[in-house]
Order: C-alpha cells, then sequence, then structure tokens
C-alpha cells in the first residue's frame, strides 16, 4: 500500500463510485462527486478499449456513458490484488432507448498519495 493513504480508503472510494454510478444517469451533483474522486491527471480504460487521460477527458467520458443510460443498479465486491485494487461488479440497468441489459466485470484501479483514484480499467467478462 502507498503511504499517505488509510488502508481502507480506497475500499471507501471504490464502493462511494459504484453507489454514486447508480445515481448518475438522473442527477448531476451525483456525476460532479464522481469525477471529483479522480485525479486531474488520471487515465480511464473503458470495457471496449477506449482510453481517456485527463480529468476534462475523464468527465465528457462519464457524461457520455451517464447520458446513454436511464438507470443503473450495481453490486461490488472489492479487494486487493498485488498493489493495486480490484472490484467485481455486477450491473443491471435501462438504456434510454428502454432496452434493458445485465453485465458482470471487474475495475482495476490504482490511487495516488493524496486517495485518488489514478487509473481505472474497466473489464467486462465473457
Amino acid at each position: 500500500m502507498k503511504e499517505g493513504i488509510n488502508m481502507n480508503q480506497p475500499e471507501k472510494i471504490i464502493n462511494q463510485y459504484f453507489k454514486l454510478s447508480d445515481q448518475a444517469s438522473s442527477d448531476q451533483e451525483a456525476l460532479n462527486s464522481i469525477i471529483k474522486l479522480f485525479a486531474n491527471d488520471s487515465t480511464v480504460r473503458s470495457a471496449t478499449g477506449d482510453t481517456c487521460t485527463g480529468i476534462i477527458n475523464i468527465r465528457h467520458f462519464f457524461q457520455a456513458f451517464f447520458e446513454r443510460n436511464e438507470q443503473l443498479k450495481h453490486l461490488c465486491r472489492v479487494f486487493v490484488k498485488g498493489n493495486k485494487y480490484q472490484a467485481e461488479w455486477a450491473v443491471s440497468g435501462r438504456k434510454k432507448t428502454g432496452k434493458l441489459f445485465a453485465l458482470h466485470g471487474y475495475d482495476t484501479y490504482t490511487f495516488n498519495s493524496k486517495g485518488q483514484i489514478q487509473t481505472l480499467w474497466v473489464e467486462i467478462s465473457e
């Protein structure tokens, strides 16, 4: 673990990220709170392999994601793997088109010394 980060802090941040993700499709403040969890120079790699770096690009990424979805419900389990945090997750949702979906996958996180998300890699299980 990196010094300066409370051992439970990353787990709390990850759980907060998923809780806010359930709200962000219909709550701008929840979306703003998600963005605040990330470092200014952070990188996100989506499940489709798209990568964005920097807080402005990450804001655009999440805005587009939540605009496509009307409602989301996540369950997650957080654990440590090596020097990274992982979350196994399942999500069910409704797209703005009305289409329903369900996915399962894993997120891998690293954190900076301030306790902000530095990298987030999203993978969908087959």
